[in-house]
């Protein structure tokens, strides 16, 4: 009985000590801009929810934080979106081009809170703001979170 309370308080002390290594990150995503004529399209992305999804989704070890005083890092980021016109997609659908009417473009920074340094930074560019944030945390986590250690 003494072996089994003593290995599970090695394991509980275990995983908060791994816990606590984990960063804390903080979200300020600006408002996407809309880079084509539509005006309120881009107002509906969410990009910052999207980058919280994607950590998640990708497992990349940070916790993601809604207080920035309680961060460790800060993730900033500047993003647009422009949707082909409607004449753009009829041309593309007859002459055979087809391929997403959307372009979405994020810029990502990560920063040390205390240092203000960039620690990591990523440029990206694709059919919509879901992939953009996939991708980013995906290169986040291979190049920068795997490789700190």
């Amino acid at each position: 009985m003494k072996r089994t309370l003593l290995a599970v308080l090695m394991v509980c002390a275990t995983s908060l000590g791994a816990q606590s290594q984990i960063p804390r990150v903080y979200i300020d995503a600006g408002e996407t801009l809309d880079a084509g004529n539509s005006k309120d399209k881009a107002k509906q992305i969410d990009f910052g929810s999207a980058i919280a999804a994607a950590l998640v989704k990708k497992k990349v070890a940070v916790q993601v934080v809604t207080d920035p005083r309680r961060a460790e890092w800060t993730i900033k980021t500047v993003s647009s979106q422009k949707e082909d016109t409607t004449g753009t997609k009829v041309a593309k659908l007859a002459f055979g081009f087809g391929g997403g009417f959307t372009k979405f473009e994020g810029a990502i920074q990560v920063i040390d809170d205390v240092s203000t340094s960039v620690i990591y930074a990523y440029n990206v560019k694709k059919g919509n703001f879901q992939s953009a944030a996939e991708s980013f945390a995906e290169h986040f986590n291979d190049d920068y979170m795997k490789k700190r250690h």
